[in-house]
C-alpha cells in the first residue's frame, strides 16, 4: 500500500499493551503461578480430590441458576453463532455444581473434585484492578456437618502452605449469624441489601450512614455497628452470644465452637481465628464460611465456606462445601518476602563446535531424562563465545561440545574439565562421585 506521494505507507501497527483489566504474565510470575498451581493440585490430591476441568463458556441459563443479580451483573455475555446467550465464567463453583448433577449424577456422595482455571469479571475493582484471576479450588460436595467444614478449612491451610507461605492466618465465620441477626431487625429488603454490601466491603463509614436513615431502635442501631467488630479467639463466642437473641444467630455461634475444636485436632488452632462479621459477596453460602491471608496482605488469598442450597437449583439437592485460593495474590505475597521467588534456573547450557553437534543434542535429551533442564545452543560457537552465551543463559552449569568424544565442562567457582560426554552427564546427574 501506499501513501498519498506514492511512497509505501507503513502499516499501523496496535497498541501492544493489551486490554485493560487484562494483563501478560511474564516468565518471572507465570512460572511461579505455575507452580503454585501445581503445588495446590498436589495437595488436594493427597487429601482424595479429583481434578476435573470445566469450560471458560457457560449457558446464561445454567448460571442465572447459581448467582445472584449482582454477580450475573459482573459476567461478558455475548450471543454464540447460533444466538444463544453465554457468558465466561466469574466463578467455578457454579459448573462444578452443573457438572455433579449432570455428567456425574450417578456418582456416589460424597464427592471431592479439585480445579484450576482464570475467571473474569467487568468489574475492574472486584480482581483489584484486574478483571481476569487466576484461581485454584476444591469442592467437597453431598457431606453435611462439622467434620467436613473442618477438613476444608484445614486443607485450604495446607494449601497456603503449599504454596511457600510461612506466616498465614485463617479468619472462620458463620453466614447465618448475619442472617439470624437481619431476620431480628424491621428493616425493607433493599436496604437490608445495602447494610450487606456495605459489611462485605467493610466500608463502616457507608454503614452508618445507611443506619441513620432507618428507623431501627438504639439497640439495633448498635448491634449492627459493632457486628463488624466481632473478631478474636474462642472468647468472642461469648461476647457474641450476649448481643444476641435469635435462634438462627445461637446456633451458628454453637456451630463455631465446634468447628474451631475440631481445627486444634487437625493441628491448626494458632492460626486459625474468628471474624463474625465476614460477609461473603456470594449469596449461596448457608453456613460456615472463611478466609485465608497472608502477611502484609489485606485482601484475602483463600476464600470458601459452606452452600448447602446451591445443588437443589440443579436438581440435585446435596450439602456441599469448598474454597478457592486466588493465584495473582500468592505471587504478590511471594514476592514481597525476604527472598522472593527466582526464576527454576537451568541445570546445564550445552554449547557445540561444528563435530559436536550430534554428540550436544544426545548429551540434551539424556540430561532431560535425568529431570534436569538443559537447553542445547542453536549455533556453533568457539569456547569463548560459549562462554558469553552461557552467562545470557544463566545455566548452572557450561557443557562445550568440540567433538563427538570430547566435551568440557564448567562450573561456577571450578576450573574447566574435558571429559568424555558421558562422564559429563553421569557427573551432573549425580551417578558418579
Amino acid at each position: 500500500m501506499r501513501g498519498p506521494s506514492g511512497t509505501p505507507s507503513q502499516p499501523v501497527i496496535p497498541a501492544l499493551g493489551g486490554v485493560p483489566g487484562f494483563r501478560d504474565l511474564l516468565p518471572a510470575e507465570a512460572e511461579v503461578l505455575r507452580e503454585a498451581q501445581e503445588s495446590l493440585l498436589a495437595e488436594m490430591r493427597r487429601w482424595g480430590y479429583r481434578h476435573v476441568i470445566t469450560p471458560m463458556v457457560e449457558s446464561i441459563d445454567v448460571l442465572e441458576l447459581g448467582l445472584g443479580a449482582d454477580q450475573r451483573r459482573r459476567l461478558f455475555k455475548f450471543a454464540d453463532a447460533r444466538g444463544e446467550v453465554v457468558a465466561l465464567v466469574g466463578e467455578r463453583t457454579v459448573p462444578v455444581a452443573r457438572v455433579v448433577a449432570g455428567k456425574l449424577r450417578a456418582t456416589s456422595l460424597p464427592l471431592r473434585l479439585c480445579y484450576a482455571g482464570p475467571v473474569l469479571s467487568t468489574d475492574e475493582g472486584r480482581f483489584q484492578q484486574r478483571r481476569e484471576t487466576y484461581q485454584v479450588g476444591a469442592e467437597l460436595v453431598g457431606a453435611p456437618g462439622l467434620v467436613a467444614d473442618a477438613e476444608v478449612i484445614a486443607l485450604a491451610a495446607r494449601c497456603l502452605e503449599a504454596t511457600g507461605l510461612r506466616r498465614y492466618q485463617v479468619d472462620v465465620g458463620h453466614a447465618e449469624f448475619f442472617q439470624g441477626i437481619m431476620d431480628a431487625v424491621k428493616l425493607p429488603d433493599e436496604v437490608k441489601a445495602g447494610v450487606r454490601s456495605a459489611l462485605a466491603a467493610r466500608d463502616f463509614v457507608a454503614l452508618e450512614e445507611l443506619l441513620e436513615r432507618t428507623t431501627l431502635r438504639s439497640a439495633e442501631h448498635e448491634l449492627l455497628l459493632r457486628f463488624p467488630a466481632l473478631r478474636g479467639g474462642a472468647e468472642i463466642l461469648q461476647a457474641a452470644g450476649g448481643l444476641v437473641r435469635n435462634r438462627r444467630s445461637e446456633q451458628a455461634l454453637s456451630a463455631l465452637a465446634g468447628v474451631l475444636d475440631l481445627l486444634r485436632a487437625h493441628g491448626l488452632g494458632d492460626v486459625v481465628s474468628l471474624d463474625l462479621g465476614a460477609i461473603r459477596d456470594f449469596d449461596y453460602y448457608t453456613g460456615i464460611i472463611f478466609e485465608g491471608y497472608g502477611p502484609d496482605l489485606g485482601r484475602p488469598v483463600a476464600q470458601g465456606g459452606r452452600y448447602d442450597g446451591l445443588l437443589a437449583r440443579f436438581g440435585r439437592p446435596a450439602p456441599a462445601t469448598g474454597f478457592v485460593v486466588q493465584l495473582d495474590l500468592v505471587w504478590e505475597m511471594l514476592n514481597r518476602s525476604a527472598r522472593p521467588p527466582a526464576l527454576p534456573r537451568i541445570d546445564a547450557a550445552i554449547a557445540w563446535s561444528a563435530p559436536g553437534l550430534e554428540t550436544a543434542l544426545r548429551l540434551g535429551s539424556t540430561l532431560r531424562l535425568f529431570g534436569m533442564r538443559a537447553v542445547v545452543d542453536t549455533e556453533p560457537r568457539g569456547h569463548a563465545e560459549a562462554r558469553a552465551w552461557w552467562r545470557g543463559v544463566g545455566a548452572a552449569n557450561l557443557v562445550h561440545c568440540r567433538t563427538a568424544a570430547t566435551a568440557s565442562w564448567t562450573a561456577p567457582g571450578r576450573r574447566t574439565r574435558r571429559l568424555p560426554p558421558e562422564q559429563v552427564a553421569a557427573r551432573l546427574a549425580g551417578t558418579l562421585a
